[in-house]
């Protein structure tokens, strides 16, 4: 059973120019997709692919994550040149000051461990 759900939710800011495989990623974006591990959805969030689309040098677009087997479970992931910033607006105690921000790495993967554990008890 997959771990979590990765959707677009809204774009905050002027949309750049996108080729045709970005476009393509943007609207199967749109549409919930799972993530059997967190390993899985970072090694996507490193992908070109989403690199490409997401990781301009300002933030256009936020994404929401959400544990798959409770999908009020979420976060906003917004990601910007070569970072993701994740915001808890639920506020539930699992990142320092409800934000984290970070390259997706090891370190995201620690950072949303501690999230899923907290909120994934919480079901």
């Amino acid at each position: 059973m997959p771990l979590v759900t990765l959707v677009k939710l809204k774009e905050v800011d002027e949309r750049p120019p996108l080729s045709e495989a970005e476009l393509s990623l943007e609207r199967t974006l749109t549409m919930l997709c799972s993530f059997l591990s967190l390993e899985d959805l970072i090694q996507f969030l490193s992908s070109e692919g989403f690199s490409s689309l997401a990781m301009q040098p300002s933030p256009w677009v936020v994404f929401e994550l959400g544990l798959y087997r409770n999908h009020t479970k979420t976060l906003q992931l917004i990601p910007e040149n070569g970072h993701v910033t994740l915001a808890d607006e639920a506020m539930t105690g699992a990142f320092s000051g409800h934000v984290w921000t970070g390259a997706p790495d090891n370190s995201l993967v620690q950072a949303l461990h501690v999230w899923v554990d907290m909120v994934g008890n919480d079901q």
